[in-house]
């Protein structure tokens, strides 16, 4: 596999210029290795004339000297075609998250993000193969059928890609999501043990887990809530029922709800770090610049990676709970633990 430093030219609707994005604000730099798995045990369940193919970002935390710095597209000319496509009827630029696995890479997590063909907008493959999405409804509070079938179907491909790893129940295995893959971290814990931790970052919740909460009195999970400044317990109906149901089901277990003052549901994406790094923020439209926040991206990852890889490590049984996990902090005013 190979294994590189990088650094980023930002294409489509930003900026066609080369930068280099900021190091994660942990003590390593990050490797990344990009390769394709395939399932041979099932079809995929969204094209039976073909096995289901997943493609994986790997990112590696590592010395600085072990890197050697290139120069990659950020986004390959496909996907920044379909992404213009999608995403200009709203006025929205393209989105990206690597910079937040980075972040998280740097604090010396192993992070592994995968890509669902169909669901999401668009994954291309190594021979050339290109799927595009559209075959999950949008998700709403109202949920349907098809993004039910979507969560199964990430729940699946997750313990697919565990096993291709070799995990097994008590290793040090936990995960994140934003959005809909917030929701998809919680209904892949209730499929596979192996999981230990979770984190929503701002998604609303489907699917069986807001009747059957997660873990047990003698096998909790530990599950944190993290949403943008708005969005909590008090405003999100799913939210609500997923606390209950973890109240209900997790009385040896750990909860918390936390939210970023002046964050919004697009400042957990790169596109918070990029307008920054391209010093274009002030000239985003009214809608960009509402979907992203005030709050820098720089600011909301390093914030996002202290806490996340400090809750992590606690939920893994390797450190006592951070402080900045129990109460406000002076290093970090604008976070708030609204429950737990």
């Amino acid at each position: 596999m190979r294994m590189l430093c990088y650094t980023t030219p930002l294409l489509g609707l930003v900026v066609s210029a080369t930068f280099t994005l900021p190091q994660g604000s942990g003590p390593y730099h990050s490797s990344l290795t990009i390769y394709e798995l395939t399932d041979t045990s099932r079809l995929d369940p969204f094209n039976a004339t073909h096995l289901r193919r997943l493609m994986i970002s790997r990112f590696d935390p590592i010395l600085a000297e072990q890197c050697s710095l290139i120069t990659t597209p950020y986004f390959s000319p496909a996907t920044a075609a379909e992404e213009n496509q999608i995403l200009a009827e709203y006025d929205y630029p393209p989105i990206f998250d690597d910079f937040n696995l980075e972040e998280i890479a740097s604090h010396g997590f192993v992070v592994i993000t995968i890509d669902h063909p169909y669901d999401v907008d668009v994954v291309e493959f190594p021979d050339g193969t290109v799927i595009y999405g559209g075959r999950v409804d949008k998700p709403t509070a109202n949920s349907s059928a098809s993004v039910e079938h979507a969560l199964e179907v990430r729940a699946r491909d997750v313990s697919f890609v565990l096993d291709t790893l070799g995990s097994k129940l008590g290793d040090d295995v936990v995960m994140f999501g934003h959005s809909f893959g917030g929701a998809a971290v919680a209904t892949s814990m209730l499929r596979d043990r192996r999981i230990s931790a979770g984190v929503n970052l701002d998604g609303i919740m489907f699917g069986p887990v807001l009747q059957l909460g997660l873990g047990n009195a003698s096998l909790p999970w530990p599950f944190v809530l993290w949403g943008s400044d708005g969005h909590d317990s008090s405003t999100d109906e799913s939210w609500g029922l997923f606390w209950s149901a973890l109240g209900s089901s997790m009385s040896a277990g750990y909860r918390k709800e936390f939210t970023i003052t002046d964050s919004a549901h697009g400042s957990y994406w790169d596109l918070n770090v990029l307008v920054d790094v391209a010093g274009i923020r002030e000239e985003l439209s009214e809608t960009a610049q509402w979907l992203i926040g005030p709050l820098p991206g720089s600011r909301v990852w390093e914030t996002l990676g202290r806490y996340l890889s400090s809750y992590f490590l606690f939920a893994l049984g390797k450190v006592p709970e951070d402080g900045i996990l129990k109460g406000p902090s002076d290093e970090f005013p604008e976070v708030s633990i609204l429950r737990g």
